[in-house]
């Protein structure tokens, strides 16, 4: 996959592409339909395949309290993740003030169309672009008719009763559900960062952790408590027993993520280290004592043993 990462008056490379334009915030089975979609008409069609998308994401510039967010997944991510589809071109287009002015319809006749060579796009049923989101899927269409290329709109995916979308994986997570949002998005949730120095009181507990530093503080936090999930560190995978909170029993002010990871004997620090969330397991609480703590953790523990077992999720992880 050829990449390019800039502002979008530095790319001018119009050959015919079938492509599909958003944040793609997650790569959700929503996304992931569209880029099905993408590949499957750019090969019977002879297209070159592109991905148009925005760093920074084009919330976190556009000042607007109501829409503030944090991301699923970072632009780092987001690349990493695409690098495993057979896209043959991804556009980061900077996202600033020169965009961010564009008008729906300038953003397609120049950018997309005089600069990219759009021929066919795939898009979302809700997609809106252009300043102030002004376009829409109908004023596409328009636009396809006068600039001569293809539009197709496909249907949203559901999952149960929800309508899949990045904003439902947002609230999921923010609930703690980490479970919910692995099937909306189609993977586990990851945290990812560097493992830093702690209070060291996991070890004095008999549960020695891994505390985490996340390499974007753009990222999205789980809501607190504790959860069993999947950690990768030094090319290994282990059970893990998740907490993310403040530690109440210490009176702790700051939010911690911190991970024990079952069966792990070493020392992590300035390691990466990268959490997979599988289930909720309970809130932070504050306990009487160490030893109430202590003994909570064996719990948490063994019900996280038992659970990654009886999903078979640790054997595949």
């Amino acid at each position: 996959m050829e990449i390019f990462f800039g502002p979008w008056s530095n790319f001018i490379d119009s050959r015919d592409s079938a492509m599909t334009v958003g944040s793609f915030d997650g790569i959700h089975l929503g996304h992931q339909k569209i880029f099905k979609r993408l590949l499957d008409s750019a090969k019977a069609q002879r297209l070159r395949s592109v991905v148009v998308t925005f760093e920074p994401h084009p919330r976190l510039v556009v000042p607007d309290a109501r829409q503030a967010i944090k991301l699923l997944t970072p632009t780092e991510e987001k690349i990493e993740i695409l690098r495993e589809w057979p896209i043959d071109l991804l556009c980061v287009l900077r996202f600033d003030k020169t965009i961010s002015e564009l008008s729906h319809q300038d953003f397609v006749k120049i950018v997309l169309k005089g600069r990219i060579g759009l021929k066919r796009i795939v898009i979302g049923y809700n997609h809106a672009f252009g300043k102030n989101r002004g376009g829409d899927r109908e004023s596409l269409i328009a636009l396809s008719r006068e600039l001569d290329f293809q539009v197709e709109v496909l249907n949203p995916v559901e999952v149960g009763d929800l309508i899949v979308s990045s904003s439902k994986v947002r609230k999921q997570l923010n609930q703690g559900d980490v479970a919910q949002a692995a099937e909306l998005l189609g993977y586990r949730y990851t945290l990812r960062g560097t493992v830093v120095s702690g209070s060291a009181r996991g070890k004095r507990l008999r549960f020695p952790t891994a505390n985490l530093q996340l390499s974007d503080k753009a990222k999205l936090i789980p809501a607190d408590g504790v959860y069993c999930g999947v950690a990768h560190a030094e090319e290994q995978h282990y059970p893990a027993a998740i907490s993310i909170g403040k530690n109440p029993t210490f009176s702790g002010e700051k939010q911690s993520i911190e991970a024990h990871l079952i069966g792990f004997d070493g020392n992590l620090y300035d390691q990466t280290l990268q959490m997979e969330f599988v289930q909720w397991l309970r809130e932070s609480r504050k306990f009487a004592n160490e030893t109430d703590l202590s003994e909570q953790i064996g719990k948490d523990v063994k019900q996280s043993l038992a659970i990654l077992e009886d999903q078979a999720i640790f054997n595949r992880a």
